[in-house]
């Protein structure tokens, strides 16, 4: 069975890590048997989260992932689509993977109460049996790479309005394309519907103050269609919101 090593569980939702919720969240899509890992990134073979291991391989990039898999367990939600709607599909993914998600990371990472927040998390996820102090120590690490990522990406050179005004825009675009439609290509969900629950509850029901948070939740589609593929694929967390 395939083994998914990825963030435990927290504030209720998928995964706090996006692009950890995103490959689960295609795993049931695609009804994929797997079973969850303890947190190791010390065997992640790009150095980061999340990653699998099947038939003895290890490997790693969710999005990479769910292209190899599709192919290894013969099954495609995107086999419907037109070539039209692959390629919005892959616009808006790399959309949410390279631009918005950064947005996410700036505010839950660069403002401080923010960060005390993410710091009792991340804290909470490290070996109990670790000093407070090196779990402490860790997260700083964390904190300070991802500062430095930001910085290098463009978005750590913004102030928060401006961050704010680019992510808002991001949403509002997914509000608009999405629109009326149960899901993103219509009736059915398909793999970025994946991607888009992964970015929306990491904002929607994070318990992360933003501009963001605001936005979304004031925007009555992007909340029912985030209600909706977590009734269908996460169903005991809907049923314990």
């Amino acid at each position: 069975m395939l083994r998914l090593f990825q963030l435990p569980r927290a504030w209720g939702i998928a995964n706090i890590s996006p692009p950890c919720a995103k490959l689960e969240a295609w795993l049931r899509l695609c009804k994929i048997p797997y079973d969850i890992g303890p947190l190791d990134l010390s065997a992640a073979p790009k150095g980061k989260l999340p990653y699998v291991q099947d038939d003895s391989e290890t490997m790693g990039d969710a999005t990479l992932l769910i292209d190899t898999l599709k192919a290894r367990y013969q099954v495609d939600p995107d086999a419907q689509l037109t070539p039209e709607q692959r390629a919005i599909g892959v616009a808006f993914r790399r959309m949410l993977k390279e631009d918005f998600y950064w947005a996410v990371v700036y505010f839950r990472w660069r403002l401080a109460g923010n960060f005390a927040v993410m710091e009792r998390t991340f804290v909470e996820f490290l070996p109990q049996e670790l000093p407070m102090a090196a779990r402490l120590q860790f997260v700083e690490g964390v904190k300070a790479n991802l500062l430095a990522q930001l910085q290098q990406q463009g978005m750590g050179r913004h102030t928060p309005h401006e961050v704010a005004s680019l992510g808002i825009a991001d949403l509002q675009a997914v509000a608009d394309f999405l629109n009326d439609k149960p899901y993103f290509f219509g009736q059915e969900p398909t793999s970025i519907d994946a991607t888009v629950f992964a970015a929306l509850t990491n904002v929607i029901d994070a318990p992360i103050a933003s501009p963001l948070k605001v936005f979304a939740a004031a925007q009555p589609n992007l909340v029912a269609y985030t209600r909706r593929l977590e009734q269908q694929l996460f169903p005991e967390l809907a049923a314990a919101r």
